[in-house]
């Protein structure tokens, strides 16, 4: 019987109850949709680094000898360790390619992971293993012929094996700004085969617990001869994956439980309206004998159920739709085999909270009127005593109109529906915020990189076998300016422990105008000579300013030098420290330029060092690429939370209308047009998103730039959100708002003043 009445009631309220179906589909949706991305993300790199035998620190130096592995191995805490050699070339047969060397005698730690040949050989020096994401998009094969040039040296190996490598789940060449997989690789082959003798300037080693606590006794094993110890968090490959899978997992958790909440109140609202309307209906099954508990249970299973529902049907589209569409996304810019859309025991616990969350807002809504006596629940709710609301004890109260006041004495009155409609609001107006700003976001990115930082119109990338003179005359011949970048170490004090020290870039320019430093107000900087420059967000985590000392050094050397911080700079994509050459040099460091800027626009320059030209126009094409990810993500934000502004909006104004339909009909009797009365709904509507907008705004710009920055430790934006953004988004919510105010015009219409005004039901 009581099931029945559930199923009856739910029809007649088809709209309220649809709502809380609605919000909590929308919360498990988005949760896993953006979750099962992480989670398949989660398991696929946990098995790719058990297979290769990732390793825990990098050791980097200008040479490290077998005395110094055997050392290194005799630590009671080393599992293992091996030495290697990386370089890098190009492969002249695809466009001068880049190519990743790394020669290898061991292979024991972070191994070669096979996709397709042969395992990898040590003692087969006419083979070579060769990354498969490259031979694919160039279509090599096994057992082909494969060319590799390094320092004017071209020699030719057999490809053996196509491997992939947890060192490149993100792979970028040092010639592009965005992913291009033809434009990089990476190749493995014994020391024995490579045409020159080359140093092992790499250990690798694998310990127990964290590598870089046990820092200080590996370099007095090797007598201290190394220049720098990282882990897997300053491997560029691995830890931007790691960034955006955190990233991706903090939204998903945000989301879902703002939609929880939003559940939380329309269902203490729906529930609450429902239970006082039925007052007599539990009197009257009270008196029949069904005892509390199980009228409880009735009014609980009404949230219970729409929310399971919602739920399980959530988890569903999210784990079959969305989270497929982000996971084969992603694999268009990560690189971990086996990754797919995967689900854990996370998504039970979500479920839980939601319902859970949805059942207990019905409970207390509605164990208050289970204390209520049988005999008094047969009769009418007394009417509330009435009292002057707060917005009468304002001076001006009395100039205000009817309609004014009338809803300024409902929102009084039901201050629980308000914040509803505000929060709503509110939350629907920030991700509105997001979308409208998503263009003119391109554009603002796109000024402050192009038109500020790179004012040049191509930019030729230079070998790395390039001699200071030959580039130097190129500079000339093109008027142009000299570029460095390069990996360091930085600290507050030289030879600084790893837990106070950093991984950072330091960028070398020659102050021509080209290649620029921006402010915090996005506004060019002069360079001044003798003056380092540092970046806003590593000045911020190291807490250092202007006049302030620090130390770094160069990856490959073992020599800190010490610099005095003239500027602050931002930069919305690469932090660490800035100088000029003629103050570099001055260090004892040999100027090595990576790329040359030239205001000429050029698409080719026939130079063997020079191995790409790029023109502005396709550093564009490629910035844009970059962009898509987030214009998506944004796009589902949007498209969720205009679903979520119609839900809340429309059960605000369901409920107002039910709660006043007796006003209404009672306004009907005095002769006011059903026009007049719907205005009175619209108005608050309109006042409940007016208020929500004023407080979603401000949001908007600070949760933005928490988004884009929380992507990883190089980004640093501080973007800008015009008042144009704010007010086409405030319009769009507000027409929104409009909209649902029109559902009710029927029902005001069709309002049967006789029977609503019964004393009795």
């Amino acid at each position: 019987m009581l099931f029945r009445k559930m199923f009856r009631e739910m029809r007649q309220n088809f709209g309220q109850f649809f709502s809380i179906l609605i919000l909590a589909f929308l919360a498990l949706a988005l949760y896993t949709g953006l979750e099962g991305n992480v989670i398949g993300g989660k398991q696929a790199r946990e098995a790719f680094h058990k297979e290769t035998n990732l390793a825990d620190g990098w050791l980097y130096g200008e040479g490290f000898t077998e005395e110094n592995l055997t050392a290194v191995r005799a630590l009671d805490f080393v599992k293992d360790a091996e030495l290697r050699m990386s370089v890098t070339g190009a492969a002249p047969d695809y466009n001068g390619a880049q190519v990743d060397i790394y020669l290898l005698t061991d292979n024991f730690i972070n191994k070669p992971y096979l996709i397709e040949g042969e395992e990898y050989d040590s003692k087969d020096t006419e083979g070579i293993w060769l990354a498969n994401t490259f031979a694919k998009e160039w279509d090599i094969k096994v057992g082909d012929t494969f060319a590799v040039s390094y320092n004017g040296i071209t020699f030719e190996k057999t490809v053996k094996g196509l491997v992939e490598s947890p060192e490149y789940e993100f792979r970028i060449s040092d010639k592009d700004t965005e992913t291009d997989f033809k434009n990089i690789a990476f190749v493995f082959l014994p020391y024995e085969g490579f045409p020159v003798p080359m140093p092992n300037t790499e250990m690798l080693v694998t310990v127990e617990g964290d590598a870089l606590s046990h820092e200080e006794e590996i370099g007095e094993a090797i007598d201290n001869n190394y220049a720098v110890m990282i882990d897997a968090e300053s491997v560029t490959g691995i830890s931007r994956l790691t960034d955006e899978i955190a990233q991706h997992e903090a939204f998903s958790f945000t989301f879902a439980i703002v939609f929880v909440l939003i559940s939380v109140l329309i269902i203490a609202t729906t529930m609450g309206r429902m239970v006082e309307k039925q007052r007599t209906q539990i009197g009257t099954m009270n008196a029949m004998g069904l005892k509390k508990q199980k009228i409880m249970f009735h009014y609980l299973s009404y949230s219970f159920l729409l929310s399971l529902i919602g739920a399980v049907l959530g988890m569903l589209v999210g784990t079959l739709v969305f989270s497929r569409m982000m996971a084969d996304m992603f694999a268009s810019w990560y690189i971990v085999p086996g990754w797919k859309a995967g689900c854990d025991l996370s998504y039970a616990g979500i479920t839980i909270l939601v319902v859970g969350a949805c059942t207990l807002a019905s409970y207390f809504t509605c164990r208050k009127l289970m204390k209520v006596k049988p005999a008094e629940a047969l009769r009418p709710a007394p009417p509330k005593q009435g009292k002057r609301c707060i917005f009468e004890k304002l001076p001006f109260w009395n100039r205000l109109g009817f309609k004014t006041q009338y809803n300024l004495r409902d929102i009084s009155r039901a201050k629980l529906r308000a914040l509803m409609g505000v929060a709503g609001t509110a939350v629907g107006m920030l991700m509105m915020v997001y979308g409208i700003t998503c263009n003119s976001l391109m554009d603002q990115i796109y000024e402050w990189t192009f038109e500020k930082i790179q004012r040049f119109e191509s930019e030729l990338v230079l070998s790395g076998d390039i001699s200071l003179e030959e580039a130097d005359a190129m500079k000339e011949e093109l008027s142009g300016e000299l570029v460095m970048m390069d990996q360091i170490e930085l600290a507050k004090k030289a030879n600084a422990p790893s837990d106070q020290k950093s991984t950072q870039t330091i960028t070398v320019v020659e102050g021509k105008g080209l290649y620029n430093l921006t402010d915090t107000k996005q506004n060019i900087m002069e360079l001044e000579p003798g003056k380092v420059y540092i970046s806003r967000r590593v000045a911020d985590e190291m807490d250092v300013a202007v006049g302030d000392k620090v130390y770094w050094h160069i990856y490959t050397e073992n020599d800190w030098h010490e610099a005095k911080i003239g500027g602050i700079y931002q930069s919305p994509d690469s932090q660490g420290i800035t100088y000029l050459r003629e103050d570099y040099e001055k260090t004892g460091n040999e100027f090595q330029p990576s790329i040359l800027a030239t205001a000429e626009c050029i698409s080719e320059y026939d130079s063997k060092y020079v191995t790409n030209v790029l023109t502005k126009e396709a550093l564009t094409e490629s910035f844009e690429a970059g962009y898509e990810m987030v214009g998506l993500l944004v796009g589902v934000m949007v498209f969720f939370s205009v679903i979520m502004i119609v839900v809340v909006l429309y059960n605000s104004g369901n409920l107002s209308f039910h709660e006043r339909v007796k006003e209404f009909a009672t306004l009907k009797v005095l002769g006011l047009q059903s026009a007049q009365i719907r205005s009175l709904l619209t108005i608050q509507n309109l006042w409940l998103s007016i208020i929500g907008i004023i407080l979603g705004a401000p949001c908007g710009k600070w949760t933005l730039n928490v988004m884009m920055n929380s992507n990883g430790e190089q980004f640093d934006y501080s973007l800008k959100i015009s008042w144009q953004c704010y007010l086409m988004s405030g319009i769009l919510v507000l027409a929104v708002s409009m909209l649902v105010s029109f559902f009710f015009s029927k029902r005001i219409k069709r309002l049967d003043m006789v029977e609503v005004l019964k004393g009795v039901e």
